[in-house]
């Protein structure tokens, strides 16, 4: 007779779950929109044409992080040194509040 037992409920939020850990991973075209990424780690992730409308980067490690071609509009917490850690070109859209100038614009070389 197979056994059958109750799960008991789980209650998962932001300040529940572990920071996200996605060093490293191809996330191209993902839609991340609204997404929180507090304190997550985007190290080294490929996420080229990727959507980060109002997604929160407060802490997120982006060193490395290829965001080309990726839609940054209305993203929180997102910090010019944030940027200057990843990979952006001019068909990267940021945020009102980031001034693109500061920025070092990489020219689109890298190998889609």
């Amino acid at each position: 007779m197979a056994r059958t037992e109750k799960l008991r409920p789980a209650h998962l939020s932001p300040d529940t779950l572990p920071p996200l850990d996605i060093a490293g991973a191809f996330v191209r075209r993902t839609d991340l929109s609204g997404a929180s990424l507090q304190n997550a780690n985007l190290a080294g992730a490929d996420a080229r044409n990727a959507r980060f409308v109002g997604t929160d980067f407060k802490d997120a490690n982006l060193k490395g992080t290829v965001l080309l071609g990726a839609d940054l509009t209305d993203a929180r917490n997102l910090t010019v040194e944030q940027l200057s850690e990843a990979i952006v070109d001019e068909t990267t859209l940021l945020p009102d509040y980031i001034d693109g100038s500061k920025l070092v614009r990489r020219p689109t070389t890298v190998v889609n």
